[in-house]
């Protein structure tokens, strides 16, 4: 067994007398699951990071005021809710027709509403956002390696472009 740098995953060495899967049948049905379940847990994690930051914000004040009533801070936490709540049809879209393009599409929508949430959440929690004994940086590492798992966003753009949808 291999260390990751995700505590909640463990890695193991591929058996030598595996078979690896190859474009094809299996393969395409592996990745369009694998991409619909990174989606679901990008947005997941999205969530989660909007709900800290949202509690954060509300517990810290400045010019004796919660950081939280600030207007800008009011626009960058509803932008980061809105790009959460746009992926979340295409998310069960995605899981009822389970079409590729449209879970390339639902994948790439998550991703990115969960890595600008997080962007957000690391902004707004300013410098002690950075510290590894802080969990928003295991939430942070979430987000920023579900963007690529499984297909990176050009990847996921271009499937969506080239079935039209």
């Amino acid at each position: 067994m291999r260390r990751s740098l995700d505590p909640a995953r463990r890695l193991t060495r591929l058996s030598p007398a595996g078979e690896l899967l190859t474009p094809g049948a299996p393969y395409d049905r592996a990745l369009v699951w694998a991409r619909l379940a990174t989606a679901a847990q990008a947005l997941g994690v999205g969530l989660a990071l909007l709900d800290r930051t949202v509690a954060y914000v509300q517990q810290r004040t400045q010019f004796g005021v919660p950081v939280g009533s600030f207007q800008a801070v009011k626009h960058r936490l509803a932008d980061a809710k809105t790009a959460l709540e746009f992926a979340r049809p295409l998310l069960f879209g995605a899981a009822v027709s389970l079409r590729p393009a449209e879970v390339a599409a639902a994948k790439l929508t998550a991703c990115e509403a969960a890595y600008r949430t997080a962007r957000t959440a690391l902004h707004l929690h300013g410098a002690i956002g950075y510290t590894a004994e802080y969990d928003l940086s295991l939430w942070l590492t979430k987000a920023r390696a579900l963007r690529s798992a499984w297909g990176t966003p050009e990847e996921c753009r271009d499937l969506v472009l080239a079935d039209g949808l």
